[in-house]
């Protein structure tokens, strides 16, 4: 259950704002504990005094003479946050970091029905937040566990397992939108080292979360022959180049030297490059992971058999090695070389299965050997097709930029997403970046808006109760009004390539992928203002 804000709160009795600050010193130094005072004003209004304001007030001769006869309402906060004694916790400190960052570091005052409760101690409601979260993160980490024992018991075909998993990806993307997306706003709001250190664990157990996530469905698409395949031509140079910019400043950390050569001559090729790299980043992740000291090698190079052009793609690792036992076992999904590496190193044991995984549906395979200075040979081969040169694009004519390019007034926006923590999110970050929002939690609640107010841009998710934003767009476009021609965004956790054709076939000219990240949103609404009617609005911000 969530905790409330009555729950965490202290009974500290209010004081007269007229109480003079030596009285108030006094109070602060008989209670260590005491952080902050309420006050109640003549009038019955309550703010707060915090110890800090006080002891710097009062620190030394001269500041005492200046101020222990002053009332410590001229100290008190500007503007306290009051928030209801059975609101959540966590919804009243999202609010705060966004509309009152200072009352996260001052506390919060809490009433009932406008009579005075007690405060809450910052550090108390930041650490409840990151009970709360740690709890949903072992919630979802428990039901990874048990998809994993579900594995072995499992006896429907892939495909339908592949369904099963791409639906439970859809529901879990959803509270990670609450999860990644309160974090990234409290680590733009909050200020201390210590709360900036909470949300940014938050944050980070919520990507981890994430990451499994993604490698869970990327397996199970694999299994179920799902994984589309999209080959186009590409530079190894400029592949090699990517995988060092990555992967180097984790090398350096470790002191270990990376090295990633192509075999000169090497033509450019055609192949699927994000699979590619897929496939080279587990490999050098797992290199990595069980290398303290010596090198990590990368080698890229083609050689042509009796039929095809093919790539072999090589990692070696000066790492402690596998042993024989352990080869046999290491690409099944979920296994680890030894008993204790998931505690030494972590990881869920899916990477180099997802690996084999897409060298086969490549066409290819991955060999494993053990490297003479120690450590192991992973080796990847697998056929490609030889690709043209490059062709220089002509220079542009003269004058061909648009004058108005990057240039938009802020507006109102009207967000419609029936999930009560994503639209925190969403609204949130949209009224910290400047705009005006309306929120509606469904489609008959957005109609009332839809018709009589102008709009700027329209985010919508694609599953609503009442209706699908497919037939909210539909439904804009065919009817006259002021949001006729307006951009409309489509918000969802189904991130299938189904979909996201679907969203741009329908006439959505972006689709905002859950778990949410508020700056990314921000920039991706922003781009396609900026960029007004043009045609390729989808292909540089979808």
């Amino acid at each position: 259950m969530l905790a409330r804000v009555e729950d965490i709160s202290l009974p500290i009795p209010p004081v007269a704002a007229d109480t003079n600050c030596a009285a108030a010193l006094s109070l602060f130094l008989s209670d260590t504990s005491l952080f902050a005072l309420p006050l109640r004003e003549e009038d019955g209004a309550l703010t707060l005094v915090t110890r800090a304001a006080v002891t710097e007030a009062m620190a030394g001769p001269e500041g005492r003479s200046v101020w222990a006869s002053q009332p410590v309402s001229m100290l008190a906060s500007e503007s306290p946050q009051i928030v209801e004694a059975t609101a959540p916790a966590g919804l009243a400190a999202g609010i705060a970091a966004t509309k009152n960052p200072d009352a996260l570091g001052e506390g919060l005052i809490v009433v009932q029905d406008g009579a005075y409760r007690g405060l809450v101690n910052p550090a108390a409601l930041t650490a409840t937040i990151a009970r709360e979260n740690a709890a949903r993160a072992r919630t979802l980490g428990q039901a990874a566990r048990r998809m994993e024992a579900a594995k072995a018991k499992l006896n429907s075909a892939a495909r339908e397992k592949a369904d099963f998993l791409a639906f439970l990806g859809h529901e879990i993307r959803t509270p990670l939108t609450g999860i990644l997306g309160v974090a990234d706003l409290l680590q733009d709001s909050v200020s201390g080292g210590e709360p900036k250190r909470l949300a940014r664990t938050i944050s980070e157990s919520g990507h981890h979360l994430e990451r499994l996530l993604n490698d869970l469905l990327d397996l199970s698409r694999l299994e179920a022959g799902k994984m589309p395949l999209h080959a186009a031509p590409f530079d190894l140079d400029e592949f090699a180049a990517e995988a060092r910019d990555v992967w180097q400043p984790r090398s350096d950390g470790k002191r270990v030297a990376l090295r990633i050569h192509v075999e000169d001559g090497t033509p450019r090729i055609e192949a699927d490059a994000l699979r590619l790299r897929q496939i080279l980043f587990n490999l050098l992740s797992n290199a990595l992971k069980f290398t303290e000291h010596g090198h990590v090698d990368v080698s890229l190079a083609t050689w042509r058999d009796e039929s095809s052009l093919r790539l072999r793609m090589s990692v070696s690792d000066t790492g402690c090695g596998i042993t024989e036992e352990d080869k046999a076992r290491l690409f099944e999904a979920f296994e680890q070389a030894s008993a204790t590496t998931a505690h030494v190193h972590g990881g869920s044991g899916l990477g180099l299965a997802i690996a084999k995984s897409l060298a086969r549906a490549m066409g290819g395979e991955i060999s494993l050997a053990d490297n003479p200075d120690g450590g192991s040979i992973f080796t990847v081969d697998l056929p490609v097709q030889k690709a043209g040169p490059r062709l220089v694009a002509s220079p542009a004519p003269e004058k061909t930029l648009r004058p108005q390019m990057g240039k938009f007034e802020l507006g109102r926006i009207l967000v419609i997403e029936d999930h009560a923590a994503s639209a925190l999110v969403i609204t949130e970050a949209l009224r910290a970046a400047g705009w005006e929002v309306d929120h509606a939690a469904n489609a008959a609640a957005a109609r009332e808006y839809i018709f009589d107010v102008g709009y700027q841009a329209i985010l919508t998710d694609i599953h609503l109760p009442d209706e699908s934003g497919d037939m909210i767009l539909s439904t804009l476009r065919t009817t006259p009004g002021p949001n006729s021609e307006i951009p409309v965004l489509a918000v969802t956790a189904d991130l299938t390539d189904t979909r996201r054709t679907a969203c741009k076939a329908a006439g959505f000219v972006a689709m905002i992928e859950k778990p949410i990240r508020p700056r990314t949103m921000v920039a991706t609404l922003a781009d396609i203002l900026m960029m007004g009617d043009s045609p390729d609005a989808w292909a540089r911000v979808g």
